[in-house]
């Protein structure tokens, strides 16, 4: 691979569209997916934008993309290793633990998560699969990184898609009616995971069995967080704030 440089230690992963191993160079480790799923040329061509474009940001929070390799009708890329750990498995471990998570960590991992997200969409990139599993966290520090951008899209202003995409469970409503999408539905995915780090409970599970407006335990936690929450999963996105609105809203 790449004439050696590189050294493949294991698979550490599987994202949308391929494997993700873990590889070193001098002693420095990187991520490498292997794209393995049959894409469209038109596919293709989005998705080496969307990677040239994540080539060239430089935010803590985001997943720092490096180089791409083709070859034939497959390419490879090559991104940063942020550990094997994710907000999923991060959640998970405090439910197994029938505790909470303290309301200053919530705040801060929220607070690296927009501060991600308004990257992303500053650059015209929506992520259309902003869940716990994509977001890496480092279980000592607790530095968090946005990556898997497998499904991401390219959108302009004034552009809009209306493709079906995405985990259901963070589905954004107009995802789910095949309407008109901008990058209103990673806010409202953002409404899903900020939910998930107060409760513990995925929003959809907790709707469905409750059937009512899910809210977070407000005698625990300051009742704004319920408000942001409520803000961010608004049915109609002209309702939601954009991400910077939100970074805004959360000097809570």
């Amino acid at each position: 691979m790449g004439g050696n440089q590189y050294k493949n230690i294991k698979i550490i992963g599987e994202g949308a569209f391929g494997l993700v191993y873990l590889i070193e160079k001098e002693g420095q480790q990187y991520a490498l997916k292997h794209i393995k799923a049959k894409l469209s040329e038109e596919e293709m061509d989005e998705y080496k934008k969307i990677i040239n474009k994540l080539s060239k940001l430089n935010n803590e929070n985001i997943i720092k993309y490096y180089n791409i390799l083709s070859e034939r009708d497959t390419f490879s890329i090559i991104m940063e290793y942020a550990g094997d750990y994710n907000l999923k498995q991060f959640i998970a471990y405090y439910k197994q633990k029938s505790q909470l998570i303290n309301q200053n960590l919530i705040h801060d991992i929220i607070i690296q998560i927009c501060l991600g997200l308004k990257e992303i969409h500053e650059n015209f990139i929506i992520h259309r699969d902003l869940t716990p599993d994509n977001i890496f966290i480092d279980e000592e520090n607790y530095k968090v990184k946005i990556g898997d951008f497998g499904i991401s899209k390219i959108l302009y202003e004034n552009q809009y898609t209306r493709s079906r995409k995405g985990k259901y469970h963070y589905f954004a409503p107009e995802i789910e009616k095949g309407e008109k999408q901008t990058n209103k539905v990673d806010i409202y995915s953002l409404g899903c995971i900020i939910y998930e780090l107060f409760t513990l409970n995925e929003y959809y599970i907790d709707k469905i069995i409750e059937q009512k407006e899910c809210k977070i335990n407000i005698d625990i936690y300051n009742p704004q967080y319920q408000e942001l929450i409520d803000l961010l999963l608004k049915r109609d996105y002209n309702e939601r704030p954009n991400i910077r609105e939100v970074i805004n809203l959360i000097k809570i």
